[in-house]
């Protein structure tokens, strides 16, 4: 375990003390039966919440309604691994509006399951038009760094950490496109958030690589350029190209690119608690229950390398 230190314009200062947990693996549909069957396959797992209940939608009178099924899931889960919280709907990014009910629904499973950590990506997915009506991107849209959305960033993860006690992180986020005139880069961006707020910072290597490869920059550059001591979690995934991009589609074993810089970084993130491999269940045919051991006992070897 580390004191992690956070300090914000809250005008607080506490410790959280993390544990190291070691390799986890993001749940998806395909993975049951392969946990069920090598329970000791990995040190955590964790889950992306919004998959066990349906948004009936922002002012509706019982608006998550948890599936009985998934929740069957997520008990056995529970009873079973250290839990964290990969959450899709913070959506940190949203102009002018935050899903306080989406907080507060967070709130009270993190009573239920004690998240040793949760986090979110800097980026949006939910949009508002001019009736107020709230729709869904549909996927993760990156944000304009600059000082304006630096600022309101700020105040909603301030807003999260008041109400939620575990600690959370912030992933770098995957952007197809360059934005033009921004006041800061993505680093600088993360480093003022981690500084200026309670949140640490989830190093998505695979997000990294993938930037990379679309935008022509130096994936370790990148990297050191962000405030390693920050980073409490790694994530590795694959991906595969598509009408000329490569993407972020987590699918199947990471690249042999993934896999060297993760051994670069490890020893330069002193504070780090976690790897974790993800892929999405369409994509399991890749991989099999042998694939998916190969991929953490690989991710294991490099933990162990620098974290044990």
């Amino acid at each position: 375990m580390y004191p992690f230190t956070l300090t914000g314009h809250t005008s607080r200062l506490y410790e959280k003390t993390i544990p190291r947990l070691g390799v986890g693996l993001l749940y998806n549909p395909s993975l049951e039966l392969y946990l069920d069957s090598q329970p000791s396959c990995c040190d955590y797992v964790e889950i992306i919440p919004d998959m066990f209940w349906s948004d009936l939608g922002n002012g509706h009178p019982h608006r998550f309604e948890e599936i009985d099924s998934w929740m069957a899931v997520l008990q056995k889960l529970a009873d079973s691994y250290p839990l964290t919280a990969h959450n899709i709907s913070y959506s940190l990014g949203s102009a002018g509006v935050f899903d306080m009910a989406y907080l507060r629904k967070m709130e009270e499973w993190h009573q239920r399951y004690s998240f040793v950590w949760h986090s979110d990506h800097l980026s949006f997915v939910k949009v508002h038009d001019e009736n107020g009506q709230e729709h869904n991107a549909g996927m993760a849209v990156p944000v304009p760094y600059d000082y304006e959305v630096l600022d309101m960033i700020d105040g909603r993860i301030n807003a999260i950490s008041r109400s939620i006690r575990a600690p959370f992180l912030v992933e770098n986020n995957v952007c197809f496109i360059d934005l033009p005139d921004q006041e800061l880069s993505e680093t600088a961006f993360l480093n003022e958030l981690s500084k200026d707020t309670s949140c640490g910072l989830l190093l998505d290597i695979h997000n990294v690589y993938t930037n990379a490869v679309n935008h022509g920059f130096d994936a370790r550059s990148f990297i050191t350029g962000l405030d390693l001591d920050k980073v409490v979690e790694i994530h590795i995934a694959g991906g595969n190209e598509m009408a000329g991009m490569y993407t972020d589609s987590h699918a199947g074993p990471c690249p042999e690119a993934v896999w060297e810089l993760l051994e670069y970084t490890l020893p330069l993130v002193p504070n780090l608690c976690g790897i974790t491999f993800e892929f999405h269940e369409s994509y399991f045919h890749l991989l099999q229950f042998e694939g998916v051991t190969r991929e953490l006992n690989r991710a294991k070897a490099v933990w162990n390398q620098y974290h044990i």
